[in-house]
């Protein structure tokens, strides 16, 4: 026998009324059409389902013991088509989330802190950035990601969130605090002659070395340590005389619970477009539909955009 929904509701009807008048009346059927269900169903089942006794129509003890197996098929099928739709106010949703530390707290931080009222039983899984992430993407085990590298591949979205550029942070008694440079060139010169601490990024399927001052002209870069999280920066360079080069949003952030001051390049040449992608399995998900537009609408008003 096939499987047919229809037959799925109707025994659910008929175990909630136990009478085939007000099964066919639940489902706006005729009474001639309600008893052709009936008689399907016990074909079906091997079982009258619902039977004659001097006090009326009774169901059989099998109807009986397939209420609870019945109503969990209901649920079942019901929410499957309940994903066409999503209520941030009652969703226990899982979202998961491939970010770097930058995106963590520039992007996920400020957003969850504003849609709790609205959603206050979703949740969000932070993954780090790995040689896999975007295969993730694509199997969907992960939802969505924030981006910052030009090159989407092929069967992903994006949408640009918001531009950044790169300061440089030192600490407050070291020999370049407060210095106000007005040329690229005097900048680097002075820089690349303390001791960097360089952060590598997810670039594609690996990651590179996001080195800036050799990309602003420095040919004498000391790398001193290398790190996957700005998060480790501010304590390396509130008791060094390391400096580092880092997104200016990021800086600011450690400048406000740190020891530390910013320095500005005099060149806006160095900026970055922040985005977010997701693969093309998940651009139809209402959930996440809602989700990358509280990201957008929180950036707005966290950013100033």
């Amino acid at each position: 026998m096939n499987l047919d929904l229809n037959l799925i509701k109707a025994l659910h009807a008929l175990l909630e009324t136990a009478s085939v008048t007000q099964m066919g009346e639940r489902l706006h059927l005729s009474q001639p059409a309600a008893s052709r269900i009936i008689g399907k169903l016990r074909d079906a089942l091997g079982d009258p389902l619902l039977v004659r006794t001097s006090k009326g129509y009774v169901l059989t003890p099998l109807a009986e013991s397939l209420r609870e197996a019945v109503n969990d098929a209901l649920r079942a099928a019901h929410g499957i088509f309940a994903q066409q739709s999503f209520e941030p106010h009652t969703s226990t949703r899982q979202f998961r989330v491939c970010s770097t530390d930058y995106g963590e707290a520039i992007v996920l931080q400020p957003l969850f802190a504003q849609i709790h009222a609205m959603a206050p039983r979703i949740a969000c899984h932070v993954a780090s950035w790995k040689n896999d992430s975007l295969q993730l993407l694509e199997r969907g085990d992960l939802d969505l990601a924030l981006y910052a590298d030009d090159d989407v591949p092929a069967d992903f979205h994006r949408r640009d969130l918001f531009i950044d550029q790169y300061a440089l942070i030192v600490r407050r008694a070291h020999p370049l605090a407060g210095r106000v440079f007005h040329t690229l060139a005097d900048f680097v010169h002075e820089v690349q002659t303390y001791p960097q601490i360089t952060a590598s990024f997810p670039q594609g399927r690996g990651f590179a070395l996001d080195d800036v001052l050799q990309r602003l002209g420095a040919t004498q870069v000391q790398t001193a340590f290398t790190t996957p999280y700005f998060s480790n920066a501010p304590a390396l360079v509130a008791g060094s005389d390391y400096v580092m080069l880092l997104p200016k949003r990021m800086a600011q952030v450690f400048a406000r619970q740190w020891p530390i001051c910013l320095i500005d390049i005099p060149s806006p040449q160095e900026q970055f477009q922040y985005c977010m992608i997701w693969h093309e399995r998940a651009h139809r998900d209402q959930g996440l539909k809602w989700l990358r537009e509280q990201i957008v609408r929180s950036i707005g008003q966290n950013l100033g955009q």
